[in-house]
């Protein structure tokens, strides 16, 4: 089961706040052994555990104590108890309920004990509930205990004291005793060193209980000194402190201050060590701590004693340095007693030490990662060096054709490490000379010099070189040699890749022309000379695009540029430049097939229609005629919905409509269209599918007009109106304001702001509660900011503002606005992408932004450190511990001036983790950091980006023909090369350009397209005399191009107000069609209070095709990796060597009818018109008209607003839903919007609602009046209801609006089975008292006669088809059995809801859907790994087509392939393979199993499978190859598996990979023994061990299909017995299926044989009195709390309220399930869809701790389902926001847990009522 993941939250209890359980229990048990109570049971559990009851009775209210047997596992938790009887093995326990006064203590009290770790707080809770399963005080008192404790205590004998005090406290809970348990604990000593810990443990947990409990300051002392002593010898010394010094404030007391003083000696604040960072060109000495220093407010310069006052203090976290000092030189420092801690605590005691700082080590590198040596004659490398005069010196060359292996072998851009010098120097590179160099020294100083590689090799030989230096006897692993990889060369490669080609650009380096004749090669990934080109007068050589789309090794990855002297090359894998802030913007550029899709609107109900219409065009908009086209709708767990392929395309123009039904899964879809459905889809679309209702109102949104700053209040103003044109007058604001500190700026992508170590909780603010519109619908919020520690980030806000319109229902905007920081910050942006290579070079780019978000200049000073954490170990009582000690070592520092460009910082980095800290040297503290790493993996390098070239062109867009003036402003002269590009090259231009201000005049042409991009490279050639490298700058504009005959003119010519209930003509004008030219249009026309629910804007296919898109094109060059050759002193080079050179649940519908109407495509007619008309409904709001216009040259759009309105517009609220019983009001709004004024009459009519009240018959309305009503309803009987309301208006109009008002029961719903023995002669009568007991509305009966009654077949069928879910195994095991029990699914009418050889074909192709690509499939999704679920689909299919259903071959035969193939490479078991087992089988069904596997694993594995099932599919398939003996021998087998002979470990609640349970098994056993003809098991008895008795349990889908085989299997289909209906004889099987709510004559049913006839009735219904709170395997509980964490009561809210609903599952023990919840809603509450509504987004309340792991999740506008898979014992929470909307007194139904297959584990709590107020 691999599921994706829904952002719906579940966590693991305990956690702190609001939520939690308090930490001393509410109640607890004592048990007493062999005895049980009579009478009183609430319930009986089965097959469960002592600790499974014990929770079960904890968790329902109702339980006063409980009986556990132990023979037969059953559990009887009780109401009352009484006498006791003696019986032996039986468990009792009684409920303590704790004092709720010591129950609040204990709450109050949790806070001081802040330093504990949370699991010493959840082991104390635990040890609280669990210590009378380890002390059991039987019928004792808890005088006699303590009485018998003291006597072992005198007599030495500890262990009894200890467990005489631990049962005594459990009867008694008291503080003291707790203490003494812990003191006692602790006073045990034994040999075993996991039993001391063991009760070093429970001391910890006994002492804060103690203390917890404790009545007097005292007692709170003596816990204290338990605990502190107990986690002192748990190794925790550090933890004891604050628990001492809390006991020394409550009870002074010497012998505790005595304590105190010896643990601050052992384990205080401390220094744990020490270190001297003297490699750093500025050297500091530093002490670490074992806690964290003060970070902000303490001066720590008192705190040392230093030899100068020249030094400084730094402190950061836990270590404290010191700055200033000299290499060379020693000092004594010490560190003062006092010195602080962030904890409070303080250094015990001076410490000195004695530092000496040494010279820094010998270093050798080279700066960078260039490579690219510009050819000035003499050859000149820069090397940087430390303390050395001297460095010996490797040179060896690449030939051109290993160029690209010494690329991918990662050899090339690094130093080599001693394990790889000798691979590189044998098999890629040839050794052309080695020697000495002298390079300058200046102690202590990184020093550059220039080595004269020229007078000692001489002229190069054109390729690769990489020469190695190291420092003179330094050792080759610890300080490996650095490495300079170059190329002398005067050329300077630069490309261009798009669509069209890779482009090629050559100048030379030292005069920037062009280079004409030069022969370029391009070369892939496997070092194939793919092709070659010569550049031509300009330089420029291009390659055809086919040659740049290989893949894997065909795949291009590098240009080669080669003249008979020179040679240069370019690598293609490397990243193209980031032009990200130079304005490259828009969607991505299209490929040969540029496709538009848009859908009729963003939301959709269950059951709607969603049509989306997709254009094909290619780069010039002319339509891609006869392409056909796959549109695949995907569910939000991305498995297949559904598929179509385009039927009727015209003009490039695709028309799809899906039809979703009622049950689909709500959440977000996506549209996928493909021209090729193996390939990736060519464009997308998302809808949401939710139980929504239309908006009525919008509002805008306004912020003042200056920069929001978080010291002043932020007026935002709402306008709000309603959608049928009248202001929202009156009407409730909500809403919050988040202000949240963010560590990127969309202005400065790359960078990052702030420190990485530390984070910055958002906080909200949530508006009062009391703001209303005014009349004229507007309102202004006075928003506060709240105080936020930015910690140096850059602020933001987002502002959700929520109106409620009359019905209580909100609508949400919201608006993202920055916040002005408190103050300047600095950014930080690598240069490099990922985790660096080891041995290179970190470099990174630095800008400051002051309070408006502008560069702005600051002196910081930046470090680069290595952090390194080791771990410190040490010894305490005999026992090894450890604590983590992390480490900086400074690598590199500098000054630097922020300003107006950015400065670049680098450093040189071995393996490990770094960071990089930038702090403002001047004014107030500023800091920023990042973290990053380096390891055998390097990312890529991203600093090659050129320098920013200001760039502009003269007009906003152009026509072709038109004239483009290019203005460039390059910092120097120098060659500019001009380019017109789109995704592929379109013009190119090359031109000379002065210092300053050059115009460059472009032609427009048609080429340009919709838009072009003109870029500028201007190329600076070299100067060595002026000690000047190469340069190059970029910028680019974008151009649009006015689309011209490309673009359609679409307008609507229809009225801008109409009436309702009537018709709407709607009319679109096209012009621009070419002669000849056919055209067509799309319609959509929808309530605009849809469209806003997700913001969904009209169709623009314009922009589409004619707005900027992303520069298509990637560029790379080499100047990025030139080797700077002229800074450094020269140095001397001598030569020394000789070598030459799916849920199933239906929502209700919505109250009125959705205004969403779709008309097209429809052809233009001779006048330029497409027309229509749609039938408006009883509607008053703003309907879209929205049109895509198409012809096979052109596109084009329309889009306009229709008012739709009456003279007197009625809105009518009604409850979304209600239960019967419910009462609740439908609100009637009545508003004037045109015509006469006056007397409006007004009827009602309602049809299964009461109104309780007398409705007026009338009301005077005056102009632009409104007038609410409010009248009282109460739902009768379930069903969907209408209700009639009728408005006579003063101008004669009589206007009806008719609602529709579900009233349906939510209540889980429950199974009786009854079946007995019908005598011969005797007569049953079936009538209507079989729903005796059940709400009217709810129940249906299944009666099953004669020999199909046996396993209750009708109503086993009846349960498969009412199961709600629908996961791949689900949707399997519905449609099995109508494979075969068709005639019994007739006579039930499930063929009268649909035909049954539908439902199988829909299942088929709804199984198919979760299959993946390897032939397996998916529990929710397609996807693979879970081979019984394999095995259990292809089963089905292959009975499917087996009876005739067409099964698509491809599919069928993947399927078999992937169980063979799984089954060929299955790993061995002793005990296990029901997965291969099933696989076998199914491939044995279709002759597709290997006989001899089939013999092996019977021979071999016979005994060894893990389930019945297992050995009989092995017996089947066998038996259906023809081998009857080991058939029957593995059946055998099966047989004794069923009756417990064979030995196998106890499951217990656990997961089963097969979806199994016992019953389960049998069933399909018999099942498979019956059709394979053996009689090695006894069918009869297992006939009578899966037919269904009374009160049994509900059985999961597995169980149910499988008896429904067995029962096929079984039945003689041609007999029927001898029984009579009414007299008639039946003439097929006698089932008759009947509703409560449908009229039926009673059925006398006879037996007119001799012999007795069995007859089964299964009922199906919801109980008048609902369930009691209660489970088995688990408990649910659901709670309310307010968005701010505290409990609230849903009894009794008001209309408006939001809460948080938190369901808590509790298993009663270890599980492995895959469950249900189901919350079903109270009529007058909605959930706040987070697909919806942001506001409904839990994320944001941190207080819920919680974290997603839920497998599907829904948001119904009737109840909240998820799944999840479980597998611990311990609690877990979902949560969901909900809001009180109608007001009315409401049913809330139970909210449940079900194991989905093991459904007797199941829990309900109770069922409750809800009363919202107004």
């Amino acid at each position: 089961m691999r599921f994706a993941l829904c952002f719906l939250a579940v966590f693991a209890t305990f956690c702190t706040g609001a939520l939690a359980e308090g930490l001393i229990p509410e109640r607890r048990l004592a048990l007493v052994r062999d005895v049980d109570f009579p009478g009183g049971d609430i319930q009986s559990i089965f097959d469960t555990t002592l600790n499974a009851c014990e929770q079960a009775c904890l968790a329902n209210s109702r339980c006063a104590a409980f009986t556990y047997n132990t023979r037969s596992n059953s559990c009887f938790p009780k109401s009352e108890y009484g006498e006791s009887a003696a019986y032996e093995g039986a468990f009792s326990g009684i409920v303590l309920v704790t004092d709720p006064a010591i129950v609040a203590r204990g709450a109050q009290r949790e806070g001081d004990l802040d330093f504990l770790r949370e699991g010493d707080l959840n082991a104390a809770r635990e040890m609280a509930l669990d210590l009378t399963n380890k002390h059991v005080p039987n019928d004792w008192t808890a005088a006699q205990l303590l009485q018998s404790a003291t006597e072992a205590r005198t007599n030495g004998n500890i262990v009894a004291a200890y467990r005489f005090t631990g049962a005594a406290t459990v009867l008694s809970d008291a503080a003291d005793h707790w203490v003494e348990y812990g003191r006692l604990a602790l006073a045990i000593e034994t040999e075993k060193s996991s039993e001391q810990r063991s009760y070093q443990g429970r001391a910890v947990s006994a002492a804060v209980n103690g203390y917890l409990r404790a009545g007097s300051p005292a007692i709170q002392a003596n816990a204290l000194l338990v605990l502190a002593d107990a986690l002192q010898k748990r190794g925790r010394g550090g933890d004891s402190i604050p628990a001492l010094r809390l006991a020394l404030d409550l009870a002074p007391r010497q012998d505790t201050e005595e304590q105190l003083d010896k643990a601050i000696g052992k384990f205080g604040f401390r220094v744990t060590s020490h270190s001297v960072d003297y490699n750093a060109a500025r050297p500091r000495i530093c002490a670490e701590f074992n806690e964290n220093l003060v970070r902000v407010g303490v001066d720590y310069a008192p705190f040392l004693q230093l030899p100068s006052a020249e030094l400084t203090v730094e402190a950061e976290q836990r270590r404290l340095c010191i700055e200033g000092v000299e290499h060379g030189k020693r000092y004594q420092v010490t560190f003062r007693e006092g010195l602080p801690a962030a904890s409070g605590e303080t250094l015990a005691k001076n410490i000195e030490l004695s530092m000496y700082v040494r010279d820094r080590s010998p270093s050798v590198r080279f700066p960078g990662r260039a490579y690219v040596l510009p050819a000035m004659g003499e050859v000149a490398l820069p090397i940087e060096t430390v303390n050395v005069t001297e460095v010996e010196l490797l040179l060896r060359r690449v030939s051109d054709r290993s160029i690209l292996r010494a690329i991918q072998d990662d050899y090339f851009g690094r130093p080599l490490s001693k394990w790889e010098e000798d691979n590189f120097g044998n098999d890629i590179a040839t050794e052309v000379w080695s020697g000495v160099g002298e390079v300058q020294q200046e102690l202590n100083k990184d020093v550059a010099t220039r080595l004269p590689m020229t007078e000692v090799v001489g002229a190069l030989e054109p390729g690769i070189y990489a020469l190695q230096a190291k420092v003179p006897g330094a050792d080759p692993y610890d300080n490996p040699a650095a490495t300079q990889w170059f190329v002398v060369s005067d050329l300077g490669l630069a490309t261009m890749q798009g669509e069209d080609g890779l482009h090629v650009f050559l100048r030379a380096l030292s005069s920037a022309d062009p280079l004409a004749g030069t022969e370029i090669t391009l070369l892939s990934r496997s070092n194939d000379v793919l092709a070659t080109a010569t550049t031509d007068v300009m330089g420029y050589a291009v390659f055809e695009p086919g040659l740049t789309r290989g893949t894997g090794g065909a795949s291009p990855a590098m240009v080669l540029a080669r003249t008979e002297s020179d040679i240069t090359f370019l690598s293609l894998t490397d990243p193209e430049f980031d032009l990200s802030d130079r304005g490259v913007e828009g969607r991505a550029p299209a490929g040969a097939i540029d496709t538009f899709i848009t859908t009729d609107r963003g939301a959709y109900r269950a059951g709607e229609t969603i049509h989306a219409t997709v254009l094909t065009r290619d780069a010039t908009t002319e339509a891609i005629e006869g392409l056909p086209l796959t549109a695949i709708l995907k569910r939000p767990d991305g498995v297949e919905y559904s598929r179509a392929l385009s039927q009727n395309e015209v003009a490039g123009g695709h028309v799809f409509a899906f039809r979703t039904t009622g049950t689909a899964p709500r959440g977000s879809w996506r549209l996928d269209i493909h021209t090729d459905v193996d390939a990736p889809s060519v464009a997308s679309a998302k809808v949401l599918v939710e139980d929504f209702l239309p908006e009525r109102i919008d509002f805008d949104l306004e912020l003042p007009k200056s920069t929001l700053k978080q010291d002043e209040v932020a007026n935002i103003g709402v306008d709000v109106r309603y959608l049928f044109g009248a202001p929202g007058g009156d009407l409730p604001v909500e809403g919050e304001l988040l202000l949240r500190a963010t560590d990127t700026l969309e202005a400065y992508p790359g960078y990052r702001f702030g420190r990485y170590d530390s984070s910055v909780s958002p906080e909200v603010y949530y508006f009062p509660s009391d703001i209303r519109t005014d009349a004229s619908g507007r309102a202004t919020i006075g928003a506060e900011f709240p105080q936020l520690e930015t910690n140096f980030r850059p602020l933001e806000a987002i502002i959700a503002v929520r109106v409620s319109e009359g019905s209580g229902r909100p609508v949400e905007r919201k608006i993202t606005a920055p916040v002005a920081p408190n103050g300047p910050v600095i950014g930080i942006k690598p240069n490099f992408d990922g985790t660096l290579a080891e041995s290179t070079e970190a470099s990174f780019n630095l800008i400051a932004l002051d309070e408006a978000q502008q560069k702005t200049e600051m002196p910081v000073r930046w470090t680069i450190n290595r952090v390194q954490t080791r771990y410190q170990w040490y010894q305490y009582s005999g026992y090894w511990n450890w604590e983590p000690i992390t480490t900086r070592q400074r690598i590199a520092e500098g000054d630097a001036m922020l300003g107006s460009d950015p400065v670049t910082v680098a450093a040189p980095v071995e393996w490990g983790r770094y960071e990089i800290k930038v702090e403002r040297t001047g004014g107030e503290y500023i800091a920023a950091s990042s973290d990053f790493y380096a390891g055998w993996y390097g990312g890529t390098d991203a600093s090659a980006t050129p320098d920013l070239l200001e760039v502009s062109l003269d007009a906003e867009d152009y026509r072709p023909g038109d004239t483009a003036r290019l203005r460039l402003v390059p910092r120097y002269a120098g060659k500019a090369l001009v380019t017109v590009m789109s995704n592929r090259l379109i013009a190119m231009k090359a031109v000379e350009v002065a210092e300053g201000e050059n115009l460059v005049e472009l032609p427009v042409t048609d080429e340009w397209g919709a838009g072009a991009y003109v870029t500028a490279t201007v190329i600076r050639p070299m100067d060595a005399a002026a000690g000047r490298n190469p340069a190059r700058s970029l910028g680019l504009s974008y151009a649009p191009v006015d689309p011209g005959a490309r673009k359609l003119s679409a307008v609507f010519e229809t009225e801008t107000e109409v009436d309702p209930r009537g018709p709407l003509p709607v009319a679109v004008k096209v012009d621009g069609v070419a002669e000849g030219e056919a055209a067509y249009v799309t319609i959509a026309v929808v309530d605009v209070g849809i469209l806003n629910l997700t913001g969904f804007d009209a169709p623009d296919p314009s922009s589409h095709y004619f707005g900027q898109r992303k520069l298509g094109m990637g560029m790379r060059d080499v100047y990025g990796r030139l080797i700077d050759g002229l800074n450094g002193a020269m140095g001397q080079v001598r030569s020394g060597g000789d070598a030459s050179p799916q849920a199933g649940l239906q929502s209700p519908p919505p109250t009125e009818e959705l205004v969403a109407y779709f008309s097209g495509p429809i052809p233009l007619g001779p006048d330029g018109y497409a027309r229509t008309e749609f039938q408006l409904p009883s509607f008053n709001g703003t309907v879209k008209l929205m049109a895509v216009a198409w012809s096979k040259t052109a596109v084009g759009e329309a889009a306009a607003d229709v008012l739709v309105r009456d003279p007197v517009v009625l809105t009518a609220s009604l409850p979304r839903f209600l239960a019967p019983g419910d009462t609740s009001r439908m609100l009637l709004e009545i508003v004037h919007a045109s015509g006469p004024a006056g007397r409006i009459g007004l009827d009602v009519q309602a049809q299964g609602v009461r109104l309780n009240r007398a409705v007026p018959s009338g009301l005077n309305l005056a102009e632009q009046e409104k007038q609410v009503l409010s009248i009282p309803i109460t739902a009768v009987t379930a069903g969907l209801h209408k209700i009639d309301v009728t408005l006579a208006t003063p101008g004669g109009k009589v206007l009806t609006k008719t609602l529709n008002l579900p009233v349906q029961v939510n209540d889980p719903i429950t199974a009786r089975t009854s079946r007995f023995s019908l005598a011969a002669g005797d007569t049953f009568t079936f009538d209507s008292n079989v729903f005796a007991g059940l709400q009217m509305g709810t129940g249906s009966a299944t009666l099953a006669a004669g020999p199909i009654a046996r396993l209750d077949a009708p109503g086993l069928l009846e349960a498969l088809d009412r199961y709600p879910y629908g996961c791949t195994e689900q949707i399997t095991s519905r449609a099995m059995p109508l494979l075969y029990l068709d005639d019994i699914a007739r006579a039930m009418g499930l063929a009268e809801r649909e035909t049954l050889a539908t439902r199988i074909d829909q299942s088929i192709e709804r199984i198919l859907t979760n299959q993946a690509s390897n032939g397996g499939f998916g529990l929710w999704r397609a996807s693979s790994g879970d081979l019984w679920l394999d095995a259990y689909v292809t089963d089905f299919l292959s009975r499917a087509k087996a009876q005739g259903y067409a099964v698509p071959d491809i599919a069928f035969r993947t399927a078999l392939d992937n169980l063979r193939n799984r089954v060929n490479y299955s790993a061995d078991f002793d005990i296990g393979g029901e997965d291969i087992a099933y696989a076998l089988y199914v491939l044995a069904r279709e002759g597709a199993a290997s006989i001899g596997d089939l013999r092996y694993y019977a021979d071999v594995k016979g005994t060894g499978f893990g389930s019945p099932l297992a050995s009989a599919q092995i017996g089947a398939a066998l038996a259906a190859y023809g081998d009857p003996t080991r058939a029957d021998r593995m059946f055998g087998i099966a047989g004794k598996q069923i009756r417990g002979e064979l030995a196998r470990p106890k499951r217990g609640s656990v997961w089963r990979s097969d979806y199994g349970t016992t019953l389960r098994d049998r069933a399909a056993v018999l099942t498979l023994a019956v059709e394979a003809g053996s009689n090695a098991v006894d069918q009869s008895a297992l006939l009578d061990s899966i037919a269904p008795v009374q009160g049994a349990n509900s059985r999961s889908t597995q169980e149910q299909v499988w008896t429904l085989l067995a029962a096929h299997a079984m039945l003689d289909r041609g007999s029927f017995g001898n029984l009579t209906v009414n007299g008639a004889a039946a003439d097929g099987p006698l089932v008759r299926v009947v509703e409560d709510d449908t009229a039926f004559s009673a059925l006398a049913i006879q037996n007119t044989g001799t012999q007795a006839e069995t007859i089964t009735l299964t009922t199906f219904g919801v109980p008048e009195v609902p369930e009691p709170a209660g489970g088995k395997g688990y408990a649910i509980e659901r709670r309310y709390f307010t968005l701010e964490g505290d409990p609230v009561s849903p009894e009794s809210v008001k209309q408006g309220d939001r809460m948080v609903t938190v369901l808590t599952v509790k298993p009663f023990g270890k599980t492995e399930a895959r469950l249900m919840i189901d919350d079903p809603l109270p009529g007058g509450f909605e959930i706040d869809n987070p697909n919806l509504l942001r506001g409904g987004d839990i994320g944001a309340l941190d207080w819920l701790e919680l974290h997603t792991n839920t497998r599907n999740t829904e948001f119904r506008q009737e109840r909240f389902l998820a799944a999840v898979d479980w597998r611990s014992d311990k609690s877990f929470r979902l949560g969901y926001i909900v809001r009180a909307v109608s007001p009315g007194t409401f049913h809330h139904p139970a909210a449940s847990v079900e194991d989905m297959y093991r459904p007797e584990f199941r829990a309900q709590t109770d069922a409750a009522r809800v009363t919202i107020t107004e």
